[in-house]
This record gives structure tokens, C-alpha cells and sequence, in this order.
């Protein structure tokens, strides 16, 4: 994320997308309510001709709703201002895509908003791209805009040879390739991908490597057409990369609400349910809160709490209702917080 103009006197940030875990994190960041300026493209019919032209225009929205599907964040919303050929009040939607600016404007931007944009301009997910198949291999590393090939490997097999023996010391090849990457880079998700069966052949081949065992959590399997910098085009507008993006911040909030749930269990330094967090906050003793998106959105108490653990010196974390993490959470009342020290 490259943040380019902020503006808090008037609730403004303006920001570039560059990768797609940066429009990931926007479709989170948006939100009913706020306002959003884009460059959007529509047809219009000019004069009495009956032939549409595309002509682009700068909107603004007043936001309903914001997702991020198929390698972009749809916001939409209705028209704030008029503009030409596009009257005030008319719905419409923004598609933001990587290379994208965007004007987002908020009543007010909570201090864990602001956290979490700050993180996305100094770091994003790691996520390390194989295609194969039972000849050549290509790994790629995805980074803010496209992608590097950091190795190509090649099989030592015979055109019509499909002996076992041969793909398999091929395998072997590229799992140690993908173990020593893992091991320096520390990849959030591998996403592993070839044309036909090889997949199911190259995880057949981990398994016999104990090793390798430790890479199964962090595989994401995906298909493409065939094998080179065009198949790495390809994963990159499959389904499977969201996915990955996703499962891949779904580990990190897992991680943390799991620490809660063993502190919880231990009678630790933890609370959960709205009562003992609220009472937690309010004394100055959360050092971490962990809440849903869905008791945060429309909810002007969650509001409230999450200003007051940050005015105490608290983190504020949003956790995901929709993966593991936030169903655990959502059990648990929906929010929780880590303590600096125990109330009684």
C-alpha cells in the first residue's frame, strides 16, 4: 500500500493499491458510511445516437458496501456529487484494482484503522508461487506490483518416458528448492500449481518427506494451463490467490485468539464476554483487545470500547467472523482482551 496524501483535519487518506492484499485489507477498511473518490468507466449514450461510448469519471460514493472478489474491491454505493452525464443520488459501483488511487473519506478514523494501513505501507503478505509439471519449474516471489522469478529448474526426463523413478527425483528437486526458500524467506502461503495430476503426485512425495510435512499447512493448490511467466500471469487471476491471501491472515488472527483461549484456560492474564472486557478496559488493564468485525461494524458501544482501550495504551485487533478465528471468538461473546496484569 502506498499511502499518499493524509489528511485527518478532514478524514481523508488517499492511497495506491499495489498488491492484492493491499485491496484486500481496503475491502476491509471501507465501510457503510464512509465516502470513497475513484476514477470509474460507463457507458453513456451520447445525444440521440443509440451507440454507447465509454467515457471515465472521477465519483464520489457514499459507501454501502465495499468486498474485495476477483482481484479487486467493489464499493458501492450512491453518487455523493453530481458529475457529468451522472446525477447526484444515482447507484453506481467502483471497481479499485492493483495500481488504483482511491480518496477514502470517514467521520472520524479510529487509531486500529490507521494501524492497520500504516502496517500495509511497510510490509505485505509473503506469498512464494510454484508451477510445474514433471520437466520444468518455475518459482516466483509475488510483490507489491507483479511478481519475480527467483528460480527455474529443469527435469532430467525423457520426452516419453513417464517412469515413476524419474518424476520423483524431479519432485524431490523442487521440494528442496521450496524447503530452503521457506526456510530463509518464511513464505505466509505457497501457492502450488500445475497443469493435470502432477500436484497429486508432488504431494505424494512430501508426504514421504518429514521434513517437507512442515510446508503442507502452508500449500494452497491451484491449476494452470502449463508451465512458464505465463501460467504465473494465470494463478495470479485465479480464485485460488484470494484464497491465499485470506487463509494466510486467517493464521495470523487464529494465532492470537488461540493465545486468549490458552490463557483463558490456564485462568491466565485473559478475559472474555462483553462485561469482563468492557470492566478490563475501562481499568487501563487490556494490553490486547480482539473483537469481531461483526460486534465492531454499526455498533456504536464496540466504538466506544475499542477508543478507550487505545486511550489506555491498548492494541485494538479485528478479527474475522467469517474464518476459524472469529467463530472461536464469536463463542466467546465476540470480543476478548490479553491483560497486563490480572483484575482479581
Amino acid at each position: 500500500m502506498k499511502l499518499l496524501k493524509k489528511d485527518l483535519k478532514h478524514g481523508k487518506m488517499v492511497v495506491k493499491a499495489e498488491s492484492l492484499d493491499d485491496l484486500w485489507l481496503l475491502g476491509q477498511t471501507v465501510r457503510q458510511g464512509d465516502a470513497v473518490v475513484g476514477r470509474t468507466t460507463r457507458k453513456v449514450k451520447l445525444g440521440s445516437s443509440e451507440e454507447a461510448v465509454k467515457k471515465t469519471y472521477v465519483l464520489q460514493l457514499a459507501v454501502e458496501g465495499a468486498e474485495f472478489k476477483e482481484q479487486s474491491v467493489r464499493i458501492s454505493g450512491k453518487t455523493a456529487e453530481p458529475a457529468e452525464d451522472v446525477p447526484k443520488g444515482s447507484f453506481h459501483t467502483l471497481a479499485v484494482e492493483q495500481g488504483d488511487v482511491i480518496t477514502i473519506i470517514k467521520a472520524k478514523w479510529q487509531k486500529y484503522e490507521l494501524d492497520r494501513l500504516n502496517e500495509a505501507t511497510q510490509q505485505q503478505l509473503k506469498i512464494l508461487i510454484v508451477v510445474f509439471d514433471r520437466e520444468s519449474c518455475l518459482l516466483a516471489r509475488l510483490k507489491s506490483r507483479g511478481y519475480d522469478v527467483v528460480l527455474e529448474l529443469k527435469g532430467k526426463v525423457r520426452k516419453k518416458d513417464y517412469s515413476t523413478a524419474s518424476v520423483t527425483n524431479f519432485y524431490k528437486e523442487i521440494i528442496a528448492s521450496v524447503k530452503d526458500y521457506s526456510e530463509r524467506n518464511k513464505p505466509d502461503k505457497i501457492i502450488l500449481a500445475s497443469p493435470a495430476f502432477w500436484k497429486e503426485e508432488f504431494l505424494n512425495e512430501i508426504k514421504n518427506d518429514a521434513a517437507a510435512g512442515l510446508l503442507k499447512q502452508k500449500l494452497v493448490m491451484a491449476t494452470c494451463s502449463s508451465v512458464g511467466e505465463n501460467a504465473i500471469e494465470e494463478v495470479l487471476k485465479r480464485p485460488e490467490m484470494e484464497t491465499a491471501l485470506e487463509s494466510a491472515a486467517a493464521a495470523k488472527e487464529l494465532k492470537l485468539v488461540e493465545e486468549v483461549m490458552t490463557e483463558i484456560a490456564k485462568d491466565g492474564n485473559a478475559v472474555y464476554g462483553a462485561k469482563e472486557v468492557e470492566n478490563a478496559v475501562l481499568a487501563g488493564a487490556a494490553e490486547k483487545l480482539l473483537i469481531t468485525d461483526t460486534k465492531v461494524y454499526n455498533n456504536p458501544c464496540s466504538e466506544l470500547l475499542m477508543k478507550q482501550a487505545e486511550d489506555n495504551g491498548g492494541k485494538v485487533l479485528i478479527i474475522n467472523s467469517e474464518n476459524t478465528a472469529g467463530q472461536k471468538l464469536d463463542a466467546l461473546g465476540g470480543m476478548a482482551a490479553m491483560l497486563r496484569y490480572k483484575l482479581y
